[in-house]
C-alpha cells in the first residue's frame, strides 16, 4: 500500500470535513492518523505477527470516515470499498473494510472478533483519553454553551466519572486497560487543577 496516496485520500475526504457541530474540521482525520499509529503500537506490544500491519494501518486511517452518517461504521465500510479499491488488492480490501465496519461492535467478554479487530477498537476507544480527551472536553463546551471553562471541571465531576466505568469495560486488552488508566489519571488531573484555577486561584 502506498500510504502517502492514502493520506492525501484520507485529507480530501476527511480533513476539512465537520461531522459534528462541537468537534473541530477535520477531527475524523486527525483521529484517523493517531489511531492508525496507535493499532501498530498495540500490535507491536501484543502480537509479533506483523503480517496485518498494512491492512490494520489503512483501516486505522479510514475508520471514521461514514462519521454523521450512523451506523458511521458499516457507511464507512461501504465508502471505503469504492474509494479505495484502486489502492490494494480486493483481498486487501476486504479485510480493511471488515475491520471498519466492527470498530464500533466491542464485546471484549466474547470471542466474536478476531485480534485485529480487537486492537481497530481498542485504539480507537483509547484515542478518546488523555491529552485528546482533554481536548474533546474543552472543545465540546466551547462549541456548545460558550461559558468559559466553568462547565469543564463538572463535567469531570459528574458525567465523566460514570463514562470512564462503561468504556474500560469494552476494552480487550489488559495493556489497553493499563493504557486507559494511565490516559485517565493525566486527564483527571488537569481537569482538577482547572478547577481550582478556574476560581483564580493558585495551583500549588
Amino acid at each position: 500500500m502506498n500510504f502517502d496516496e492514502l493520506d492525501k485520500l484520507a485529507f480530501k475526504y476527511m480533513g476539512k470535513k465537520k461531522s459534528h457541530k462541537e468537534r473541530e474540521i477535520g477531527a475524523a482525520y486527525y483521529h484517523g492518523k493517531r489511531v492508525a499509529n496507535g493499532v501498530i503500537e498495540l500490535r507491536k506490544k501484543l502480537f509479533d505477527d506483523d503480517s496485518m500491519d498494512d491492512i490494520l494501518r489503512c483501516a486505522g486511517m479510514f475508520h471514521d470516515i461514514g462519521k454523521g452518517i450512523e451506523p458511521h461504521s458499516h457507511t464507512g465500510a461501504v465508502l471505503v470499498r469504492d474509494l479505495l479499491k484502486d489502492e490494494m488488492t480486493e483481498i486487501e480490501l476486504e479485510y480493511v473494510c471488515k475491520l471498519i465496519s466492527t470498530h464500533c461492535d466491542r464485546q471484549p467478554q466474547t470471542s466474536e472478533h478476531s485480534w485485529d479487530e480487537k486492537l481497530l477498537q481498542d485504539a480507537d476507544l483509547l484515542d478518546h483519553y488523555g491529552s485528546q480527551g482533554i481536548w474533546m472536553s474543552i472543545s465540546y463546551y466551547a462549541y456548545t454553551t460558550q461559558q468559559e471553562m466553568n462547565q469543564v471541571p463538572e463535567f469531570y465531576m459528574g458525567e465523566w466519572q460514570k463514562q470512564i466505568s462503561e468504556h474500560r469495560k469494552l476494552l480487550n486488552f489488559d495493556l489497553s486497560k493499563k493504557i486507559f488508566d494511565d490516559k485517565v489519571s493525566f486527564e483527571k488531573k488537569i481537569a482538577d487543577r482547572m478547577g481550582i484555577e478556574m476560581n483564580g486561584v493558585y495551583f500549588i
